[in-house]
């Protein structure tokens, strides 16, 4: 496990580069926080979507550096590219993530030039992305990895107690009101999910129920199924959802 530690600092996640050039603007401030920084990734084509990318953690650790390889490979395929960190629980609880993430993208709306929004996030990140994608008209497309799509399937969890500030019993709908799956309609953005069947932290049942749901709305939903790997090593090694994830957002944006 230390060794696995070790790597995941190091190689912080799996990626897909081509070769195309872009500049970085390191520590971009976005907000009054320390936690408003973001790393934004230039792209030379002058019509670049944007593709905000959003970091896992639990909600409560970890940082752009985790995604920085992500980020990267975007920007090599030619999106324009802003890596965020927000504001962490416990100290910051929901839905502060997701406010800071609608912080970063007006911040983007004012200060770059960019035709299309995309979001893309792992674990927490992609809870994140789904929050305010599903809530607002100026998505285009998202990227999900190993989100908790429903948190009301967890009582007593260790990471969305201190996120959320107390636990499921008698709070059900609150529960439920924080989760991605209570804001699916007909004219959400196109999605991809993609889910290891051997996630060890967030089920893999959680994509596919909210998979169903969705396309009993006749949405546009891709699914990839990781066929091994845990919750975090299929952030770390699997290189198959980076490339299908650009491949994806490159037909939608």
């Amino acid at each position: 496990m230390k060794v696995l530690s070790i790597f995941f600092f190091l190689v912080s996640c799996a990626s897909y580069k081509s070769d195309q050039k872009f500049n970085i603007k390191s520590d971009v401030s976005y907000g009054p926080h320390e936690r408003h920084v973001g790393d934004f990734y230039q792209s030379h084509r002058a019509d670049a979507p944007l593709v905000v990318v959003v970091h896992g953690g639990g909600w409560r650790g970890r940082d752009k550096g985790d995604t920085k390889l992500i980020a990267e490979s975007l920007a090599s395929h030619g999106f324009n590219v802003f890596n965020i960190n927000y504001r962490l629980a416990p100290e910051f609880k929901h839905p502060a993530p997701i406010e800071d993430l609608e912080l970063a993208i007006e911040f983007s709306k004012e200060k770059f030039q960019f035709s299309k929004l995309a979001l893309w996030g792992y674990s927490a990140g992609a809870h994140i992305s789904l929050m305010y994608g599903l809530r607002r008209n100026d998505v285009a497309a998202i990227v999900s990895g190993g989100a908790p799509y429903d948190l009301s399937w967890y009582e007593h969890s260790p990471y969305i107690v201190p996120y959320l500030g107390y636990d499921r019993k008698g709070r059900v709908k609150d529960y439920l009101d924080a989760s991605p799956v209570s804001y699916l309609h007909k004219d959400a953005p196109p999605m991809f999910l993609y889910h290891s069947i051997a996630d060890d932290l967030v089920e893999h049942a959680q994509m596919r129920v909210f998979y169903t749901k969705g396309e009993l709305l006749g949405l546009k939903i891709e699914t990839y199924d990781v066929k091994f790997w845990s919750h975090i090593n299929t952030f770390v090694f699997a290189k198959g959802p980076v490339v299908k994830g650009i491949k994806f957002l490159k037909s939608k944006l």
